[in-house]
């Protein structure tokens, strides 16, 4: 075998049977051999794949040899590939020529196949050669490279560590391993009073290349006893790292000393880093006696405090039953008999004993919390409650300044919690009643959330955010600086417009510090204000639960009262019809129900975790989720809602507008379902028997024979919708029809006239859907079975005769206004006349 094996020649002759000798000559030695049997496909075969060495016949047809090894010489690529020719001819110019052009040696033919591998072999010993050495030559140049960039670098390192030394506010001294002096900086002299030129030796051949005198040794005459006495003795024992204190004249210097060893522990001297802490030495002596005349001062201030907390809780306590008894008695006098002026005394009287306990009780929490008498209890308590109890308290207030007000608690919330009921109830009071305070437009929002995104773990404590936001009149950068001092207000012209003791923030402030959070706010001025607080807290593990089955255990069932009284539920009303909210909600009112309201199925959801229904009456169609996806959600997924109760009864709002809408109301899970336009007799006896239990299974109402005639022979205003509107109130009828021509109709009507327009066929069914809703309502049946018609259309992809049916709406709406407005006038004219 040959000392080369794998390397690749190429073989370059036109005659067949020397291609043929070659290559299995070279092929039995170890080598990669290719072939080519011209010049041309040399060249080919050299791009695809570079040969180490090239056997090239100087006679080819086309393209010769000579020719072939100048192009090849030419690329950088192929430059060093050695080339030995093979000729017929002997003579020398044709060997001159072929070094002239770039060969590395000639062999005649007939070849001898020793001489031809034993030249290969020199040709490829020396080829590895010279690539070795071009190796070499690079790795050496590299090397001188990276050893210059390492003495500039630690040329630069020198130099940087110089002026380290020399800027730090530490003396430093150090010494070799034979105990001359390896360095020091200027700071170390001005310590120890030395003239820096001390050190310096006389031979300038020990000068440093970053400047720093080496080799001088230490004359102890030269220095003071301490210092001498300390270098002395770390010196005998350089092992050993010392730290410690040594006085110099009026100074006191703290010293740190550590021995400077190699990675195999091999020492290579000592060094010693000296700060001056003079002044703080006399800093600490002054601390030392200024908090011991703070201590005194402070159990001073303490039994100043306590005596006057004593106080104040005392008399709030002695002030506040004689203040009880004025508001019990007046409220007791109220109840009496007495005239317009001793009623309007009496209300005076019963606010501003209210006005009075309010300060008491502020003062007595504030007492209580200075004296540091405040317990709180920690015991389990219902979340969702306690915010809808809160909810309910206020909105009466949120309603009479038509503020919009809102409730939004996270679902992963734990609906149980353990803490102190009364008094987180008192801070969200507070704070809800400041928000609606300071608010006269817009909105009031209360939230609450956890504070990070880990769900909490039964037995381990977590953290709560509530907050409280409103749109009012906002606090300035200056006020916000008062805001948290007692008896203090945002401004005068705050106390005096709104009054308080400005006692509420403060003590609010003080229990969630205790409950184990902090309150925050982020406000800007007539843009509002946002107080939000956190409460360390952890979940309760027995909590009871209410349902609708206990509240109707708890009240005797009898008709000769309202069925509000007899059956108090809490009613949701999801409609995003303004006609159908009004309608829904002055029937429930009527029965004695307070409602709420929302316009989507995604509020419904918000709505459900933060407040405790039982009866939802649920619209099918609504923007956002439609009431076919928001009873199926309820259904599957009420125990991933975690509000604590059981799922409320399911009632839908359907105008049949398709065969088989009843159907999929069922099949979305809800329990029954009224057809639209709602009559009140329906929704009462509906609510009844589900309240009661006696309705198990929903039944299918079927159209009598009198209502089929009526919608053959369709009215313009059906008088049926009017009365049932007048049996709820008679002020209903003149609220709904404005409604119904001012506000909805005309924003609906070129709703839908521009869906035609555009083609947009499920804009033309919502909108006509909608629009039949409030028509059929208000008896304009005629108009309802037109819109009817639209949606119909709409659903089925039809676009056939829809611009026609839009100008018999528009008509036939012109004959409802018109007919509507008589009927508004006529009401009017009667009530009038009842009251002459």
């Amino acid at each position: 075998m040959i000392d080369f094996p794998q390397s690749t020649i190429l073989v370059v002759d036109d005659d067949p049977q020397i291609r043929s000798e070659l290559m299995s000559a070279l092929s039995n030695y170890g080598y990669k051999v290719k072939t080519a049997k011209d010049g041309s496909e040399a060249l080919l075969s050299v791009q695809s794949y570079l040969p180490e060495l090239i056997l090239l016949n100087v006679s080819m047809p086309e393209m010769g040899g000579y020719e072939v090894c100048r192009i090849l010489k030419a690329d950088s690529l192929t430059e060093e590939i050695p080339i030995i020719f093979i000729s017929d001819s002997d003579a020398v110019e044709t060997k001159v020529k072929a070094f002239e052009s770039g060969g590395a040696d000639y062999i005649t033919k007939p070849l001898h196949i020793a001489e031809v591998l034993a030249r290969v072999h020199l040709h490829l010993s020396l080829h590895h050669l010279q690539m070795h050495l071009v190796l070499k030559n690079k790795e050496l140049s590299q090397a001188m490279f990276d050893r210059v960039g390492i003495l500039k670098d630690l040329q630069r390192t020198n130099l940087l560590l110089h002026a380290q030394k020399e800027a730090a506010i530490d003396g430093i001294f150090a010494v070799d391993e034979q105990g001359r002096i390896a360095s020091f900086n200027r700071r170390f002299c001005e310590m120890w009073n030395i003239p820096y030129g001390l050190f310096l030796g006389s031979d300038p051949s020990y000068e440093a290349p970053n400047g720093v005198p080496l080799g001088s040794y230490l004359i102890k005459s030269d220095l003071p006893d301490v210092l001498t006495n300390l270098l002395e003795t770390t010196y005998d024992e350089p092992d050993a790292i010392r730290s410690g204190e040594i006085v110099f004249d009026d100074r006191i210097f703290d010293y740190y000393t550590s021995p400077v060893n190699s990675e195999q522990n091999k020492f290579f001297g000592l060094i010693w880093c000296f700060r001056d802490i003079t002044a703080k030495k006399n800093a600490e002596i002054r601390q030392t006696q200024l908090l011991e005349d703070l201590r005194k001062a402070k159990e001073e201030a303490e039994i100043a405090v306590s005596t006057k907390a004593a106080f104040l809780a005392m008399m709030s306590h002695e002030i506040r039953t004689p203040i009880n008894g004025v508001i019990g008695m007046t409220q007791l006098l109220a109840g009496t008999d007495v005239d317009e002026e001793q009623a309007k005394y009496v209300r005076t009287i019963q606010v501003s004993g209210e006005m009075l306990l309010s300060v008491i009780n502020d003062i007595l929490d504030f007492s209580k919390i200075e004296s540091g008498k405040l317990e709180l209890e920690n015991s389990p308590l219902d979340l969702r409650a306690l915010v809808r109890d809160i909810y309910d308290v206020q909105l009466p207030k949120a309603r009479e300044k038509k503020i919009k007000f809102e409730v939004s608690m996270h679902s992963n919330v734990p609906p149980f919690i353990v803490g102190d009921v009364t008094r987180l109830r008192q801070i969200l009071l507070n704070l809800v009643s400041n928000a609606l305070k300071f608010t006269d437009m817009g909105a009031v929002k209360i939230g609450v959330r956890l504070v990070t995104d880990h769900l909490p773990l039964e037995g381990y404590p977590f953290q709560l955010l509530f907050s409280v936001t409103d749109t009012g009149i906002g606090i300035s950068d200056e006020q916000m600086q008062r805001l948290f001092q007692p008896f203090a207000q945002a401004s005068a012209a705050t106390s005096r417009k709104y009054g308080g003791t400005g006692l509420g923030l403060v003590i609010c402030k003080n229990l969630v510090e205790t409950m184990g959070g902090r309150v925050h706010v982020e406000s800007k001025v007539n843009s509002g204000s946002t107080f939000s607080f956190t409460i360390s807290t952890e979940i309760a593990k027995d909590v009871p639960v209410y349902t609708l089955q206990d509240a109707i255990a708890k009240n005797d069932i009898s008709s000769s009262i309202r069925l509000g009284d007899r059956l108090p539920l809490r009613i949701l009303i999801a409609e995003d019809n303004l006609i159908n909210q009004e309608l829904a909600m002055a029937m429930l009112i009527k029965m004695g129900y307070q409602p709420d309201v929302v316009d989507n199925g995604l509020a419904v959801l918000e709505t459900l975790q933060v407040n405790h229904y039982d009866l939802l009456l649920l619209d099918v169609q609504m923007p956002e989720m439609n009431g076919l996806e928001t009873a199926t959600y309820l259904v599957e997924h009420w125990h991933d809602l975690h509000t604590g109760y059981a799922r409320p009864i399911i009632i839908a709002m359907t105008a049949s507008a398709m065969q088989g809408d009843r159907e999929m109301c069922l099949q979305a899970g809800m329990d029954d379902y009224i057809s639209k336009p709602i009559m009140m007799e329906s929704l009462q006896r509906t609510i009844e028997q589900w309240a009661s239990g006696k309705k198990k299974e929903p039944a299918i109402a079927v159209a009598t024979d009198e209502d089929l005639k009526k919608e053959k022979a369709p009215s313009v205003i059906d008088p049926a919708a009017i009365k049932n509107l007048d049996q709820i109130n008679p002020k209903l009828i003149g609220r709904m029809v404005h409604l119904f021509t001012s506000e909805e109709a005309p924003v609906l009507l070129a709703t839908l006239r521009q869906a035609i327009a555009n083609n947009d066929l499920q804009e033309v069914s919502f909108t006509a859907h909608t629009l039949k809703g409030s028509s059929n309502i208000l008896g304009a049946k005629a108009l309802g079975k037109l819109c009817l018609e639209v949606e119909l259309k709409g659903k089925q992809g039809d676009r056939e005769g829809l611009p026609d049916l839009m100008l018999e709406i528009e008509t036939q709406y012109q004959n409802a206004c018109e007919e509507l407005a008589n009927l508004v006038n006529y009401s009017a004219t009667q009530s009038r006349s009842q009251l002459k």
